[in-house]
């Protein structure tokens, strides 16, 4: 049960992208960044988080314009939905 968010963290870790996996309720929570800076984005999948039902993330932080004037959050994203925001925004700011 929630293997996205298993996978995504993977991802992460493969792409040498920080980021910290904790216990969330009964799943899991990655933050991005995890090196004590402000959070960029914090990604669930756990009972009451959009998309857990069919094995899916949601985010909250890195959305477009358009999801940010909709909710503060984007469920039913794949790992590698989250992972191309992630990566996207970890390239155009690596130091």
């Amino acid at each position: 049960m929630y293997d996205e968010i298993i996978k995504l963290h993977k991802l992460l870790n493969d792409a040498n992208i920080p980021n910290t996996l904790q216990p969330q309720f009964d799943g899991w929570q990655i933050i991005y960044p995890c090196d004590g800076e402000k959070r960029i984005a914090d990604v669930i999948e756990h009972r009451g988080s959009y998309g857990a039902d069919e094995n899916l993330l949601e985010i909250m932080g890195l959305l477009t314009e358009d999801e940010k004037a909709d909710d503060d959050v984007r469920g039913y994203l794949t790992a590698e939905n989250v992972f191309e925001r992630i990566y996207k925004h970890w390239e155009g700011n690596e130091q």
